[in-house]
């Protein structure tokens, strides 16, 4: 493999310049220098070794994702449509500005903060994090960080995050329920006292309810279960106590989709038995059949807007917005039936 000196002789570049490609310090080099030393350190399969950058320069180069989640017993994160489009899209961001990703999964409150802390980061995303650890986070680091999809506590520091119209979209399914003649729903999601897109979600349903003059109590919040043989339990006695609800309105596809399935499985027709709400509209949401209505997002440019304005920190560039709430939109399709 060539060395960093032997890759400047065959471009006719000093070793500076190639250094300075490598490490993205381009300031002084212009975009066609950029590219012609470029070619050479991929035809020469050139490696950087991390350790020597890191120890030589103040920056690593490394961007960090920490996802805050509760693990599932069967499947892990990148299983999810939604959590792999969002990691696919800030990983191509994050390599075609320069950087490398270092990414971490946990429901340890402490562990978010010490990660934090510890790793020697040019950058910091994080996805999910509740708002109390977020207050705590952004107290006892100096490192440049985004969040996405989180709810503050606070009101005493600037919080930069992408984020979406999550009352929104829990109105707006509400709202075509009931036009569909559904008044007894069950609304399915994550754990109501973690704070952050899911309760407000039910939020906007119960708002939907309310001009309707109807209600929609807390115990229509129903938490799911790690466990899916629990949470196929659970959708098996909502979906055959017809008396209870008529509809499952789940806070995301994953679940949506695991439902339709199980439930189909056990003999009980969709939407003809109970009909079925997602949210998101991730590829699940269009191979599961019936296909579910549910309510979309932008996985992909959520990702992308959370690196850009991360990218915008480290640089010390100025931005225009720093909590950004995306659009939704309603995608129907076959999983809810139209009640009498």
């Amino acid at each position: 493999m060539s060395t960093i000196k032997e890759i400047a002789q065959k471009a006719g570049v000093s070793p500076t310049t190639v250094a300075n490609v490598l490490h993205g310090n381009l300031g002084k080099v212009s975009p066609a220098t950029c590219k012609k030393v470029q070619t050479f350190i991929e035809n020469e399969k050139y490696v950087p070794n991390m350790g020597a950058m890191i120890l030589a320069h103040s920056n690593s180069r490394i961007i960090g994702v920490i996802m805050f989640m509760e693990p599932r017993s069967e499947e892990t994160v990148l299983e999810d449509p939604f959590s792999s489009a969002m990691l696919g899209a800030m990983e191509r961001e994050i390599r075609e500005n320069g950087y490398f990703v270092m990414l971490h999964t946990t429901s340890d409150e402490d562990e978010v903060v010490r990660l934090s802390k510890a790793w020697k980061l040019d950058g910091l995303l994080l996805v999910w994090v509740p708002g109390e650890i977020c207050r705590v986070i952004s107290a006892n680091i100096d490192t440049p960080l985004v969040y996405i999809d989180c709810y503050f506590t606070d009101n005493e520091r600037v919080y930069h995050n992408i984020g979406l119209q999550d009352r929104r979209g829990g109105y707006e399914i509400a709202r075509y329920l009931l036009s569909m003649g559904h008044t007894d729903i069950v609304f399915l999601a994550n754990n109501q006292l973690v704070t952050g897109g899911d309760p407000v979600r039910f939020i906007g349903c119960q708002e939907a309810f309310g001009e309707q003059g109807q209600t929609l109590g807390a115990e229509r919040y129903k938490p799911l279960p790690n466990n899916r043989g629990k949470r196929e339990i659970l959708y098996r006695q909502l979906a055959e106590d017809t008396s209870q609800c008529t509809a499952l309105v789940f806070s995301a596809d994953y679940y949506a989709a695991e439902a339709v399935s199980y439930l189909k499985e056990c003999g009980i027709e969709i939407p003809g038995k109970i009909s079925i709400t997602g949210f998101d509209d991730n590829i699940f949401s269009r191979l599961v059949q019936p296909r579910l209505t549910t309510v979309h997002q932008d996985t992909g440019e959520k990702g992308r807007l959370a690196v850009a304005m991360l990218m915008k920190l480290i640089r010390k560039e100025p931005l225009q917005e720093i909590n950004i709430q995306l659009p939704i939109r309603l995608a129907i399709r076959d999983s809810v039936q139209r009640l009498n």
